[in-house]
């Protein structure tokens, strides 16, 4: 038995009996004996977040745990630089000691075990990643390369599948699928070719059909007639592995965009079936019934618009139509409220389901989404904004001024769409607070920009208006 498994002995004897900040330091030794060793480090995090959670602490970190790991994370940049990946490793092991799940801190570890070629370690790595931050596209996109890099097409193919469920149009996950797909073929030919001893490429395909059908594969689908086809393809695929569930959601996938609701929904729940694990054929469920009810909303309101620009009575329509958002507005709150608890550190579903509950009224609960979605740099002003319209809808005017103002702080183009929309909702609150001075300011700024923005030159006008009367 090596020294470092020796270690990692001790330290799962230690963690069974819940020491688990003596497990975590016989982990580390071990770990710098032997970086590589993918295991034992997935153990580590586990019990470094059991130790931060029985002390009440959030393992993902917080405010006063990014200025513990400030100095640790300056040192593993310098390392990084230096190219000095084993000493790299632990000083990021060491900033994972107090926030094991930090996503962007545990991305930075895995690409620090690819270059230490510990492959494997990587992909266990990324894998927690993505158990913690189930949007997060680079994760899939790395893990996509190093199965690929392991020689593991399949593998390989469904975390860039991943990627693509994110990014559509995303030309490299396209790309790569098609590249892994044609390449699994050539190997299936080359195989076939060993025990066939026969020379010719053409004779290694099954048949013309076949090297057709890859092409066909690899072709981009833009039409119903392309769908089709796929659909063929892809059950084609199914037959000989009924049981890959990405299969199943690409197949449900094609009948969505044939609007083939009921069909859709079957194949979502056979994934399901065969793989009761795989999180993202929820998400496609859920997806789905909202396409289908957004798609049912498109055609009342089609209908009832036709009705009125022919002069008929379109009542009933509009009755249909307002019973048919107020289940959409039911449904979206259930799902996001769903997703929301499924994907905690997806800030951007957090402001999506905020604006959804908006919708409904609740806006306490409202806030309390958009107070979390502040921590994420990318959200925090258009956060910020959507909290100060929840305490205006309140009547908690002055509250909501100072969040506005929050918003307004953080963005550098005042002169910009969103910055006319920030001072425009200051200059309201103003207004509701009888401050017609400070409103006047605010809306004399976005004038002196965009006369034409919203009513603001009629605002302008009337507080003009009223301030004569009162001289």
């Amino acid at each position: 038995m090596s020294a470092a498994d020796e270690y990692f002995k001790k330290a799962e004897q230690a963690a069974k009996k819940g020491n688990w900040d003596y497990a975590i330091e016989l982990c580390m030794q071990g770990l710098i004996l032997n970086p590589t060793a993918s295991v034992e480090r997935r153990k580590l995090h586990i019990w470094e977040a059991q130790a931060v959670q029985e002390k009440g602490g959030n393992p993902q970190g917080g405010f006063g745990t990014k200025l513990k790991v400030m100095p640790l994370q300056a040192n593993n940049k310098k390392l990084t630089m230096q190219k000095k990946w084993e000493e790299a490793a632990i000083e990021i092991e060491k900033c994972l000691r107090f926030q094991p799940q930090s996503s962007g801190t545990l991305f930075n570890l895995a690409m620090v075990l690819e270059n230490l070629n510990a492959v494997d370690g990587a992909i266990v790595v990324l894998e927690e990643v993505s158990q913690l931050d189930k949007t997060n596209v680079e994760a899939y996109r790395k893990l996509g390369a190093l199965w690929a890099k392991k020689d593991e097409p399949e593998k390989a193919i469904e975390f860039w599948s991943k990627v693509q469920q994110y990014k559509p149009d995303d030309k490299e996950a396209g790309k790569a699928i098609r590249d892994l797909s044609a390449a699994t073929m050539v190997k299936r030919a080359e195989d076939r070719k060993k025990m066939a001893g026969d020379e010719s490429f053409k004779a290694l395909l099954k048949s013309e059909e076949e090297a057709a059908d890859l092409e066909k594969k690899q072709k981009v689908i833009r039409t119903d007639e392309d769908r089709r086809e796929a659909i063929r393809l892809k059950k084609e695929e199914l037959r000989k592995d009924p049981t890959n569930s990405r299969l199943w959601r690409e197949l449900g996938m094609y009948y969505q965009e044939l609007k083939e609701w009921a069909a859709a929904e079957k194949i979502f729940r056979k994934a399901l079936e065969v793989n009761p694990h795989d999180l993202f054929v929820l998400e496609k469920i859920g997806a789905l019934k909202e396409a289908k009810l957004d798609y049912e909303l498109s055609v009342l309101q089609e209908a009832c618009n036709t009705a009125k620009a022919a002069g008929q009575d379109s009542a009933e329509l509009e009755a249909r139509l307002k019973a048919k958002e107020a289940e959409i507005r039911h449904f979206k709150a259930e799902e996001y409220d769903r997703r929301v608890k499924a994907h905690p550190t997806d800030y951007e579903l957090k402001v999506r389901y905020g604006e959804i509950l908006m919708d409904v009224g609740k806006f306490d609960d409202a806030i309390s989404q958009f107070q979390k979605a502040v921590n994420d740099p990318k959200l925090r002003i258009r956060a910020f904004n959507l909290i100060g319209t929840c305490f205006r809808e309140k009547g908690l005017y002055q509250l909501a001024e100072q969040q506005y103002q929050k918003a307004l702080d953080g963005i550098a183009d005042k002169d910009s769409e969103l910055g006319k929309l920030i001072q425009y909702n200051l200059a309201l609150v103003c207004e509701k607070q009888q401050d017609k001075k400070k409103a006047l300011g605010w809306y004399q700024k976005i004038m002196a920009i965009d006369i034409g923005y919203r009513d603001v030159s009629a605002r302008v006008s009337a507080l003009m208006g009223g301030d004569k009367k009162e001289g």
